[in-house]
């Protein structure tokens, strides 16, 4: 498939000389060495004691909780007896808690504020009057704590601005950059403000009618129509947004610590077209059940065609062919047909994925919507004019609040405030308990795990407040691998261990039939044998000394999105009265891609068990048509 990275074959393992390493490079785009000689085939020969082999990851997990008194005041002095924790309701063991303010100048207590400008649903100038306010708290914050920042933003791509820093001259040159761009034109706001208008006409023309009259099938089916061609496309682009969010929340899992995302954002709807299926369904279901949020998308499609209690307003007992008064009409006025196209259009599922995801992560949410200023509105940025002459049709607050509500955080969607909301964070932040558990089942399941905190003192947890991540979502350590070289690759931070050696050349093979266009690479992945932690594993007549490791080879296009990653892993054995002599050679691993001409970004990263030590390598890459292909 055009654009996918993939084995063509098998990696292949080698033990050569460093001096062989170095001369096979020849051609390579990595590092050569002048004067390098060959040394004997026995020394680079393929080991055949090296077993692949592939297991689950199950890890120490860190939940973050803020407790505050009924006066909002940070509680002190908790311990693990004061908290009740499980899992899927099944009651989980509390290893250990501290006090987050205990764990600043510590790793795991390391604090990174990252700044997420989403700029395809930002007025420019709610976007610059946020961002001031936003400058002045985060040098504050950097002055007073130990506390990194870092930067991104969202508009055609998501954008890396500033790897995390305690620089603040870098953090304040990168905001007021960002007040000199441009927000990137869209044509969301002239389908809402069409289908907007068609609702707000449908309903004067319900009012105007009378209680007793409903839509004929040509009405219902012109507003659904024009309803569906903005839910579609809104849906569209909160899921490219939310998938944005993702991959930089997959990237933020390299950074140590705890990880607060300040997203600043004019709203993004958890079910598009929520409010417009509400009032809707209000009016043609006569207002006799009152739905909103996740309950409008659970309830059932479905109306009893003869129950009154939820018969249009006025309407007379529809027969069976769904007549009433001679005039053709859906069973239920049509109220049903607003829910399910809503329904049809949620988002719910991404926002919930989304959160566990950040909660493995250790990331927080504090959403902040800027407060209108000048001539907008909070409705992805229709102007004062339209006021009175559209209808709200999403509740664009709900995705943001949602987000902080299930990973522990803050909202900010109100019309003042700003300064006071970036204190609150800031306390908030700073003002926590680390609770550590182990989780009950394997890593390696699918699916989003439910947390339950509470607060064993009643007084507490009757007058008190507690906030913490809500869920969780199972990873491997293959995943983890493939976030860290993600965000190898997003922030450009790279670790080098091992003295690693990463060279990609042209592969030998031809173009592949069933792959036109595709050019097959080969990525070589050297180690020195000297720098790995190898352990004496079999107390046998001739000893071995092990060790195991995971490699991920991940792509970056030149659009700034990513390939899937490969991942495969080894294990290499050296008998123990060879290691004095294995010190000074070099263990290679290699893997083919296959990629069309263009410019690309490669990282390799490696684990040793052992150790747990890493490192990843990235080489820039550009790839040119094969010659020899016609």
């Amino acid at each position: 498939m055009t654009g996918y990275a993939h084995h063509r074959r098998p990696p292949r393992l080698l033990v050569a000389s460093a001096a062989m390493a170095l001369t096979a490079a020849s051609g390579f785009a990595g590092p050569t060495a002048a004067g390098a000689q060959d040394r004997s085939p026995r020394q680079h020969q393929i080991r055949e004691d090296i077993v692949l082999r592939e297991s689950i990851d199950v890890r120490l997990i860190s939940l973050d909780a803020v407790v505050t008194d009924s006066s909002d005041r940070p509680v002190t002095g908790l311990t693990r007896d004061d908290f009740e924790l499980k899992v899927e309701n099944e009651p989980v063991e509390i290893l250990s808690v501290a006090a987050g303010e205990d764990l600043r100048t510590t790793v795991t207590g390391r604090l990174t504020i990252l700044l997420f400008i989403d700029e395809r649903h930002l007025q420019r100038k709610h976007r610059d009057a946020a961002l001031a306010e936003i400058a002045e708290a985060l040098d504050q914050e950097i002055a007073a704590n130990p506390t990194w920042v870092a930067a991104a933003a969202f508009g055609e791509r998501l954008e890396p601005l500033l790897t995390p820093t305690r620089d603040r001259d870098a953090v304040r040159r990168t905001i007021e950059a960002v007040m000199e761009r441009d927000i990137p034109a869209t044509n969301l706001r002239a389908q809402q403000r069409s289908a907007s208008v068609e609702v707000r006409e449908t309903l004067r023309m319900l009012a105007a009618k009378g209680s007793r009259y409903r839509l004929g099938e040509a009405s219902l089916a012109s507003v659904l129509s024009n309803l569906r061609s903005f839910g579609e496309t809104l849906q569209l682009d909160t899921l490219q947004t939310i998938s944005a969010v993702r991959s930089l929340v997959e990237a933020l899992a390299f950074v140590p610590g705890r990880k607060a995302i300040l997203f600043v954002s004019d709203g993004l709807p958890r079910h598009p077209l929520d409010s417009a299926a509400k009032t809707m369904y209000d009016r043609l279901a006569g207002a006799s059940r009152q739905l909103e949020g996740d309950e409008l998308m659970r309830t059932p499609g479905t109306l009893q065609m003869h129950d009154r209690n939820h018969l249009p307003f006025g309407v007379d007992r529809v027969d069976d062919m769904g007549l009433a008064s001679n005039n053709p009409q859906v069973d239920d006025g049509g109220a049903f047909a607003f829910q399910t196209l809503a329904a049809e259009l949620s988002c719910a599922g991404a926002f919930d994925q989304l959160a566990a995801l950040a909660n493995t992560h250790r990331v927080t949410f504090y959403p902040l919507k800027p407060p209108v200023i000048d001539t907008a509105i909070s409705q992805l940025g229709e102007s004062a004019r339209d006021r009175g002459s559209i209808a709200e049709l999403s509740d664009v607050r709900s995705g943001l609040n949602s987000l902080a509500a299930l990973t522990g955080g803050l909202s900010f969607v109100s019309d003042t405030g700003v300064a006071e909301f970036l204190q609150s964070t800031r306390t908030d932040i700073s003002t926590y308990y680390s609770l550590s558990f182990t989780p009950p089942d394997s890593m390696g399941d699918t699916g989003i795990r439910e947390i339950t905190l509470r607060l064993r003192q009643r007084p507490l947890a009757r007058n008190g407040s507690l906030r913490y991540r809500a869920s969780y979502a199972p990873v491997t350590i293959q995943q983890n691998l493939a976030s860290r070289a993600w965000g190898t690759l997003l922030f450009g931070w790279e670790e080098n261990n091992h003295g690693m050696e990463v060279q990609v050349r042209r592969s030998a093979s031809r173009e592949r039939p069933d792959q036109p266009g595709q050019t097959p690479l080969e990525v070589r992945a050297s180690l020195p044998i000297g720098d790995l932690e190898l352990a004496p594993t079999r107390a046998t007549r001739n000893p071995v000394a092990s060790g195991f490791f995971r490699v991920v080879v991940q792509v970056q296009r030149d659009d700034g999105s990513r390939m899937p990653p490969q991942h495969f892993d080894f294990e290499l054995n050296v008998p123990v009265a060879e290691l004095e002599q294995a010190a000074g050679q070099y263990i290679a691993v290699r893997s083919e891609v296959l990629l069309p001409p263009g410019s690309y970004r490669l990282a390799v990263g490696i684990w040793e068990e052992n150790s747990g030590r890493s490192s990843f390598v990235v080489r820039e890459l550009a790839v040119q048509p094969d010659p020899s292909v016609a």
